[in-house]
């Protein structure tokens, strides 16, 4: 297993710089800045073309300065990686024209959340510079527009050409994906984005609170908490799209800009300690079990990094912590699915995309591999996906572990091998059901059945052949009685039987014939053919009264009267026969 995961890191790191040498080559077609021609034909495109940027070290120039012509643009690609800090701005110069039967308003988007500031520059029709701001450390009162990630206005007046600015502030590199959308189109965009995450969002939460009812009726802990790991991915998943930052934290962004470094980080971390109570790997893996724990522990605890290092060289920390974890977490999911575990094939499943989303995150932060925004909604996809693979290997678990509860429960009232009353159980039953026939004059049967030919079968075959043919009886003995009639196991091959509601001799000697009748039908493909030998005695206890704690001896002892070979396999017990007593006549006196 070792070598497996060391041979996966190494053929991921050989693909990243395959790819960061592509990525970071410059080049050589570079063409210079074009103006965007917008159509309302075309009503939504991302920009793929190249832009003019300059990256001015130290945030000191105003929009008067750099739109004044003084400073001087370089031309890029449009998801060209820029080298930011906490201390440098950069500064995008973008130009767009309408044609000339367009009428639409346009917009402008930045689909990344985790953006600290963006702002949109525009003049006015007096010529004066308006600014929209946006970003994950800009209050949500302050947005142009509120929303998940920056989403601007801009107006063309005429087929003219129109310069427009935007400022991007960051705590580290990055990748500018711009989308200029037509603002009826845009506004459809919004409302698919907000239902499709509301969708996955209230899957979650709906996961999270089964998992809530489940413990509140079973009050299992690991059920309490996996309501709260259903919650915390939930909140993941909520904070790397940017639906905390627009909601819950519009009024105190800090949280939100720090939120989408650390919480993923935290998600990683539970996520190894929920599949280690999960799984109990300790049983078999008891090593790996440990060191499991103690990844997922030192993952919860890397957070701790942004408290007491610069923020830049903390998120490169818990960036590489997230990925030795989850590669963790794929080794705990493959040793379980090894072990023979059928949630653990699904789990890879979900896992895997996970793991491999998260590397080529990782990779675009050092500037290795292109930039793909779609990939945090993926990673999302993947991470949301876990939540309910988790839960379903949960309730397997705690399926099972309810059957072994159940039958533990049952073997102190239970035969161990038929599954019908132990003898105790059987009478306590039979002295209930004759004080009920006599408290209420309800007719009562009670039978003894007897399967004569079990030694022999034992004998000419084989114990194991024996204790089949004792199963396929308890089956048809239990055919002819109703759900609600208690059955025991009295003997070795003796079956005691309750029947209330039978009045007569007839209608209980029709059941005995048809189970006698099914016991000589030979089990299908079974050689040589083996069949069952039932004997009956029988009594109505509302007709022959008999004390509770003697009368399945007196049946026994009427058994044991009966030929293997008899005519009559059913008996009945009869009442003991009464003598007439003599009167005693007293002499006449004489």
């Amino acid at each position: 297993m070792p070598s497996l995961l060391v041979r996966l890191l190494v053929t991921i790191c050989c693909l990243l710089a395959v790819s960061g040498q592509a990525a970071n080559q410059p080049s050589s077609s570079a063409q210079p800045v074009e103006t965007i021609v917008l159509d309302d034909l075309k009503p939504s495109l991302q920009i793929e073309t190249t832009v003019s940027s300059w990256i001015d070290e130290g945030s000191n120039a105003s929009i008067e300065l750099v739109a004044g012509g003084i400073i001087t643009f370089k031309p890029e690609p449009a998801l060209a990686r820029y080298a930011l800090n906490k201390y440098d701005t950069l500064w995008i110069k973008l130009r767009f024209k309408r044609t000339a039967g367009s009428r639409t308003d346009w917009t402008l988007n930045l689909p990344m959340p985790f953006v600290d500031a963006a702002t949109l520059y525009q003049t006015d029709s007096a010529g004066r510079w308006t600014a929209q701001r946006a970003g994950d450390s800009v209050a949500q009162g302050e947005w142009h527009k509120r929303g998940l990630y920056p989403d601007f206005e801009f107006h063309l007046a005429d087929t003219a050409s129109k310069d427009i600015y935007l400022q991007i502030r960051n705590f580290r590199q990055v990748a500018v994906p711009i989308r200029v959308t037509a603002a009826p189109q845009r506004e459809n965009q919004r409302q698919l984005e907000l239902l499709g995450l509301g969708l996955m969002l209230g899957i979650l939460l709906s996961l999270a609170a089964l998992s809530l009812l489940r413990y509140l009726e079973h009050r299992q802990p690991i059920d309490g908490w996996a309501a709260l790991f259903g919650l915390l991915i939930a909140t993941t998943v909520a904070q790397i799209t940017g639906v905390l930052n627009a909601f819950f934290w519009a009024a105190i962004p800090e949280i939100g800009n720090y939120a989408s470094s650390f919480m993923p980080v935290v998600a990683v971390g539970c996520t190894l300690l929920f599949i280690r109570n999960v799984f109990v790997l300790h049983v078999h893996f008891h090593r790996f079990d440990r060191f499991l724990s103690s990844v997922g522990w030192g993952t919860l605890a890397s957070v701790l990094a942004f408290a007491v290092m610069d923020r830049f060289i903390a998120d490169r920390v818990s960036s590489m912590v997230m990925i030795f974890a989850s590669v963790v977490g794929l080794g705990a999911t493959f040793l379980s699915w090894h072990n023979g575990s059928t949630v653990g094939r699904w789990l890879m499943l979900a896992l895997l995309p996970q793991f491999l989303a998260l590397t080529y995150m990782l990779g675009e932060t050092m500037g290795l591999v292109p930039l793909f925004w779609q990939m945090r909604y993926v990673t999302s996809l993947c991470v949301a996906l876990t939540v309910p693979i988790l839960l379903y290997a949960l309730s397997q678990l705690t399926h099972d572990r309810k059957e072994l509860v159940v039958r533990a429960n049952h073997l102190p009232t239970q035969d161990a091998l038929t599954g019908l009353l132990t003898p105790e159980v059987f009478q306590t039953h039979l002295e209930g059901a004759v004080q009920r026939a006599i408290d209420h004059r309800e007719p009562l049967a009670l039978v003894m059945v007897q399967v004569t030919n079990h030694d022999h079968i034992r004998q000419a075959y084989s114990d194991t052949t024996a204790e089949q043919c004792l199963l396929r009886a308890v089956v048809k003995v239990q055919r002819i009685l109703r759900d609600v009639d208690p059955a025991g196991r009295v003997g070795t091959a003796q079956f005691g039987l309750l029947m209330e509601g039978v009045t007569t001799r007839q209608a209980l000697t029709e059941r005995m014939v048809k189970l006698i009748g099914s016991g000589l039908i030979p089990l299908p493909g079974l050689v040589p053919e083996v069949t069952l030998h039932f004997q009956a005695a029988c009594v109505l206890l509302h007709e022959n009264p008999l004390p509770p704690e003697r009368v399945l001896d007196d049946l026994r002892d009427l058994l044991a009267g009966m030929s293997p070979n008899t005519r009559r396999p059913i008996r009945f017990l009869e009442p003991a026969p009464t003598q007439a007593s003599l009167l005693e006549t007293q002499a006449p006196a004489t």
